[in-house]
């Protein structure tokens, strides 16, 4: 299945991942199947690769990179480019905390961090653009260590879509945790395209 074809338009698409490498790789994946791309690169993964002509795309890619002076600024921006856009990758949600001193409350961050991208998701409903936010799995003690999101009660409770990508030898798995109509656990396997040349 196309990879453009998981992703709902309807609401917020959550990918969660264990190998940020896995996660480099399909998000590379799937902005060529767009036209073109925002990318708000929290973490500067996938805009070092690029800048460095590893990627190996024929979409136009808007990079975003957010800094806790510019982010009120660049949210502006996106949302006003996102109706010539066809995708929206926000990665990562994990990074998002970095912008901040560490004197920052993190219910506040956590407040910004939802209304941002429900803004996000808000804009890209109006105008039919798929909007996929990325998240690191971590470890939390919850009656013994499970996987779990960053900002986990927003990324349950918001997302219409939830998938996690992983290897299996040397192909891209990407399961489907929760959608509006492929049933949960199907899996759609990827060959990698080598990023580096």
């Amino acid at each position: 299945m196309d990879s453009a074809k998981v992703l709902s338009r309807s609401g917020l698409n959550t990918l969660m991942f264990t190998d940020p490498y896995a996660k480099l790789c399909y998000t590379a994946h799937l902005t060529s199947q767009f036209d073109r791309v925002i990318y708000i690169d929290l973490d500067t993964t996938f805009t070092a690769y690029f800048n460095a002509g590893f990627m190996h795309t024929n979409s136009i890619i808007d990079i975003y990179l957010p800094s806790e002076g510019r982010l009120a600024a660049m949210t502006k921006d996106v949302l006003e480019s996102m109706g010539d856009s066809s995708l929206v990758i926000f990665d990562s949600v994990n990074s998002f905390y970095n912008l901040f001193p560490i004197r920052q409350r993190m219910g506040s961050l956590n407040h910004l961090l939802s209304v941002l991208i429900m803004l996000l998701v808000r804009r890209g409903v109006d105008v039919n653009v798929p909007v996929l936010a990325t998240s690191m799995l971590r470890y939390r003690k919850e009656g013994g260590w499970v996987q779990s999101p960053a900002s986990r009660r927003l990324l349950q409770h918001k997302s219409a879509v939830k998938l996690s990508i992983d290897w299996h030898k040397s192909d891209l798995v990407l399961k489907i945790v929760q959608h509006q109509s492929i049933e949960a656990g199907t899996i759609f396997v990827y060959k990698c395209n080598p990023i580096i040349v």
